[in-house]
């Protein structure tokens, strides 16, 4: 990627000397669709001009060998701006594996992305030789507009102008051309339209004509490898979708350039990885378990990988976790922080791979059982301390299955409460017993239980209660650890209370158990009579 970054620095400083001569020369050849005979590639793109926001816009690829002899081990790298995005990866993109070009011959592909801004959002396919040399490029661009406005409105009926061309050297001949002497080179150049666009977001190409949709690779940074459909280029017979309005079709040829072999052969496109790699590049995988029981041990994996071309200097590995996770043990050299693993990694050849392994304990989250849905969590990796300061990372998610039963309620484990007065009507100047009943009808014995009652406002409470040793505050006493009741068995609860005369007092008794799950209430209400 540093050697890329270089390569179009260089372009860039190529263009800087112009000659406003051949300013105005190469913009008329640019107008009239012209292509210069300096490129061994001639490249086509067609797309629409105009399209709405959340839109999916098409262009094709037309790339001619016109050089003369065959071409072979062409590569194919696509820049875009930030306002076009595609599932596969982010930009630049790609094509894993090369195209061979017989002299004359030509292929097609298909890039597909989504608008996700307005303005103006631009695209360039260059092509690169064994050498990495640019042997030819082309930019297109369309303009991102709301989709309620007249012209998303007049590009959906078709009204929207002639599909957008750009052919090479598309817009860098307007604006820039070298001085005499000098070699124009097909390279983006910073502030041109042209330029590889500066965005980071996805795009992708298409199989070949006649041939079903393909499952498409792509190595995403800081992703595990996802699967993305790439749909078919247009079959014998239909029309192609560059063909103007009048139905002259540019099949198989660009504007100044041969004309090329009746027949086709499909296009040498295999899958789409991360941008070109002239250099040490990593990719970094992480797997573990979808899913764990409550304190079993989850076991990751990490690989890191020197997907480029030469070795690399030491680099750092992190792993992080989110909190339901317990680190157990990790393989030999890390160093343990507060919720990370770091490990050196020494240098690794072109091709080697470097596994690294930590391992950790599951533990629910609180109040969940067997039947709750579960604890997310994730683990994730950074590697960093790479060639231009990059990191890749990836992450791996599990879910922790709480092994807690849920509690049964109480009514559930048959245990049950009453609440009575043994006095009502109540005579000017005495009390009220109330008398609280717990009974197990269950098939086990029932833990601990903890009753709470509840008096009138305006209650006074008389004598001690029954059994006494109980807490006492304001108008709520509460009989705390209460024996676990065997099946059959019960426990009574007494206490005495006034209340003015010529006034209704209710109580309530509400009982809870520490294995068992909710409340029991009952109530009780007492009439106190006038003088």
């Amino acid at each position: 990627m540093a050697s890329m970054r270089h390569a179009v620095g260089s372009c860039g400083r190529w263009r800087l000397a112009v000659s406003a001569v051949l300013v105005g020369a190469l913009s008329l050849l640019v107008a009239a669709g012209t292509t210069l005979a300096d490129d061994a590639v001639g490249v086509l793109l067609t797309g629409p001009r105009v399209a709405a926001v959340g839109q999916n816009v098409s262009f094709e690829v037309e790339l001619v060998n016109r050089s003369g002899q065959p071409l072979s081990q062409l590569r194919v790298i696509d820049y875009f701006d930030k306002g076009l995005r595609h599932p596969a990866s982010a930009s630049p993109i790609e094509q894993k594996g090369t195209i061979d070009l017989a002299a004359g011959t030509s292929r097609r592909l298909t890039l597909e992305f989504q608008l996700v801004e307005l303005g103006q959002q631009c695209h360039r396919v260059e092509i690169l030789d064994q050498a990495n040399q640019a042997v030819g490029g082309a930019t297109a661009c369309v303009e991102a507009v709301p989709p309620d406005s007249p012209a998303a409105v007049a590009a959906q009926q078709g009204t929207g102008g002639e599909p957008s061309r750009g052919s090479q050297p598309v817009g860098e001949a307007s604006s820039l051309a070298p001085t005499p002497g000098q070699a124009v080179p097909t390279g983006p150049v910073a502030g041109s339209p042209s330029r590889p666009p500066t965005g980071q977001q996805p795009g992708g190409f298409s199989s070949a004509a006649g041939q079903p949709p393909a499952a498409v690779t792509t190595v995403i940074p800081g992703g595990a490898p996802r699967g993305v459909t790439v749909p078919p280029l247009p079959s014998a017979g239909q029309a192609a979708p560059w063909q103007d309005p009048a139905g002259q079709g540019h099949a198989g040829s660009v504007p100044g350039g041969p004309t090329p072999a009746p027949e086709r052969t499909p296009p040498n496109v295999a899958t789409l990885s991360v941008a070109p790699q002239l250099s040490a590049a990593f990719e970094v995988t992480i797997t573990g378990p979808a899913e764990v029981p409550a304190g079993e041990t989850a076991e990751f994996v990490v690989v890191v990988k020197n997907i480029g071309g030469k070795a690399a200097s030491e680099a750092t590995l992190e792993v992080n976790w989110d909190v339901p996770l317990t680190p157990l043990e990790a393989s030999d050299g890390y160093t343990l922080g507060r919720g990370d693993a770091r490990w050196a990694i020494p240098a690794i050849a072109a091709g080697e791979t470097v596994r690294r392994q930590i391992n950790f304990r599951g533990v629910a989250a609180a109040g969940t059982f067997t039947d709750s849905p579960g604890t997310r969590a994730c683990v994730r990796t950074v590697l960093s301390g790479l060639p231009g300061g990059n990191m890749v990372a990836d992450e791996a998610c599990l879910v922790i299955r709480s092994q807690a039963a849920r509690p049964q309620s109480l009514r559930e484990a048959g245990v049950r409460i009453s609440l009575a007065d043994l006095d009502d009507p109540v005579r000017l100047g005495s009390g009220t017993t109330l008398v609280c009943t717990v009974i197990n009808d269950g098939e086990r014995p029932s833990g601990s239980l903890d009753l709470l009652i509840q008096l009138p406002e305006q209650a006074r409470l008389v004598g001690n209660p029954i059994p006494s040793r109980v807490r006492i505050d304001g108008s709520r006493v509460f009989f705390d650890g209460i024996g676990s009741l065997t099946p059959g068995g019960r426990s009574t609860f007494e206490l005495v209370y006034r209340m003015p005369a010529g006034e209704a007092g209710q109580a309530s008794a509400v009982l809870s158990g520490n294995d068992l799950d909710g409340t029991l209430e009952s109530t009780c209400q007492t009439t106190f009579l006038d003088p």
